[in-house]
């Protein structure tokens, strides 16, 4: 007990933004932010972490509020206890079904992977902050959450950022963003509004001008945040390092598995055709939009998922959000971030079927010169299937990551690319091999139960964490003083290397630089 005694009073001394709160079961902390007291605890996983969990950083998006820029959280009167996560964005079981294909491959039940309670109402975020010497501002990281925008939630189990935090001492936040429908969506009568579109993504920018506000009074630095996410998320990143609206609310990116936004552009009137579609289909003679929002969330998302079941719900071309195509953004040099990006060795294999068909379907689109090169490429690997995962990864996140990467040393900002081509020692391991999404719990410290993780493993995760948050703390991931530590060169686009993260660490040079250079014109050009 004197122990445990001894220890809170320790992290209050260190900790002077925070007051005492006396509870029944222990001291909690407390943070004056945002015009109200957030009461969160202390981690029971990891010592001297302190967690707030489910703090809004926006009003509902309900309810009139629907299809609406998010809107100022009013703050409170009385202690908020913030020990809880609030309800994942609207959504089904998609996210879900990927861990459990995932787990089956390793052996694990399918029961071990449960949805989470979800709602419309889901603007929240959560923050893990380090004990650290009172008078020291923390770093900032940023978590966007992966799942194709139309699922996913901020603390999912390999997101909870405690060891990340105080690994790398660094304050790590998670956010929320609306979903499918709700977030990446428009309607005619959005065409003259403030926001006609991209909602997800005006989310993601409330979130972080919440934070760039208020993250000092938690003993963050909010001259020095990084956004870092995966997947969709890493894309959304993508387009928030070329928006306006969210220019000067972060200094740093990285993009894990993203990168291929740079050839997806969707145009406005697109996804207004679509909301006209919705609103007929749910008894709207005249396509009103007010009608529509005057239905429940269930009978919305049932009805978009008949219609539109296999949408890419992604970004459009807005005129706020993203004034152009990001390819027409990429080239007017409006990023000034440094910038870390990379992706898995074999991010498409568990998508796709072994089948020379499906192959000459993925390359067939392409002129025939472009066919040529993709198909040559594909010819490299062992199987049909490896050639198409390759084929494709090289297309959706390899040869966009380049083009970020020498747009961003243009400028006087670094880039640095990595491959993780780390394939676990197990049956699991050997069919989905470095799988998309893999790299996540090397990068927060998070490894299932379920993973036989080995030495190489933990070796690894030290090595990765410590490349993140470096790079979160100076824009440069390398350590001089830690001699252990691989060294990571700054991208350049005459002598291209890139990092391979594995149970070795090395530098070694961009084969498919050369590849990419070859298709990426043409990927440009492509409507």
């Amino acid at each position: 007990m004197l122990f445990i005694k001894t220890f809170f009073l320790m992290v209050l001394l260190l900790e002077p933004h925070y007051l005492s709160a006396k509870t029944n079961d222990g001291f909690r902390p407390e943070v004056r932010a945002n015009g109200e007291i957030i009461v969160g605890e202390y981690s029971k996983s990891t010592a001297g972490v302190t967690v707030f969990r489910g703090i809004p950083f926006a009003a509902p998006p309900i309810n009139e509020r629907r299809w609406e820029a998010p809107q100022k959280h009013s703050p409170r009167a009385g202690k908020q206890e913030s020990i809880n996560f609030a309800p994942a964005c609207f959504q089904d079981d998609y996210n879900t079904q990927w861990y459990q294909k995932v787990g089956k491959a390793f052996g694990v039940s399918a029961e071990q992977f449960t949805q989470p309670e979800y709602s419309e109402d889901c603007l929240y975020l959560n923050i893990w902050k380090p004990a650290v010497d009172k008078d020291k501002k923390l770093p900032v990281m940023v978590w966007i959450h992966g799942g194709s925008n139309k699922g996913g939630w901020s603390y999912e189990k390999n997101y909870i950022g405690d060891k990340l935090a105080t690994r790398g001492e660094v304050i790590v936040v998670s956010i929320a963003y609306r979903l499918g429908v709700f977030g990446f969506f428009s309607h005619p009568e959005l065409a003259n509004s403030a926001a006609p579109a991209n909602f997800g993504l005006l989310d993601q920018i409330a979130a972080l001008k919440w934070i760039k506000q208020n993250i000092t009074e938690f003993g963050g630095d909010n001259t020095n945040i990084t956004v870092f996410g995966e997947s969709a998320g890493a894309a959304n990143i993508g387009n928030l390092m070329l928006s306006p609206l969210a220019e000067g609310l972060f200094q740093r990116a990285i993009s894990q598995s993203g990168g291929f936004q740079l050839w997806r552009d969707v145009s406005l009137s697109e996804q207004q055709t679509l909301g006209a579609k919705l609103s007929h289909a749910l008894g709207s003679n005249n396509n009103s939009l007010l009608k529509l929002k005057s239905r429940s969330a269930e009978d919305i998302f049932t009805e978009a998922k008949k219609l539109f079941p296999n949408y890419a719900y992604g970004a459009v071309i807005d005129g706020k959000v993203l004034p152009d195509s990001t390819m027409n953004l990429l080239f007017e040099d409006r990023i000034n971030v440094d910038l870390l990006i990379g992706s898995n060795q074999d991010e498409w294999l568990m998508y796709l079927d072994d089948s020379p068909i499906a192959l000459e379907q993925t390359i067939s689109s392409y002129p025939k010169n472009i066919q040529d090169v993709l198909f040559a490429r594909a010819s490299q690997e062992n199987s049909i299937i490896r050639g198409h995962d390759q084929v494709s990864t090289m297309i959706d996140m390899v040869c966009p990551a380049y083009e970020y990467a020498k747009q961003v040393t243009k400028s006087t900002k670094n880039a640095y690319i990595y491959r993780f081509q780390r394939v676990r020692h197990n049956d699991g391991g050997k069919q989905l091999q470095a799988y998309h999404g893999a790299e996540i719990p090397y990068v927060f410290d998070s490894h299932d139960d379920w993973f036989a993780s080995d030495n190489d493993d933990h070796t690894l995760t030290t090595a990765m964490v410590t490349y993140w948050t470096n790079f979160a703390k100076n824009g440069d991931p390398n350590n001089l003083n830690n001699p252990e530590l691989p060294q990571w060169p700054i991208f350049n686009e005459h002598t291209p290397m890139v990092q391979v993260l594995s149970e070795k660490i090395s530098a070694k040079a961009a084969t498919d630089f050369k590849i990419c250079q070859k298709i990426s014109p043409y990927l440009i050009q492509k409507p």
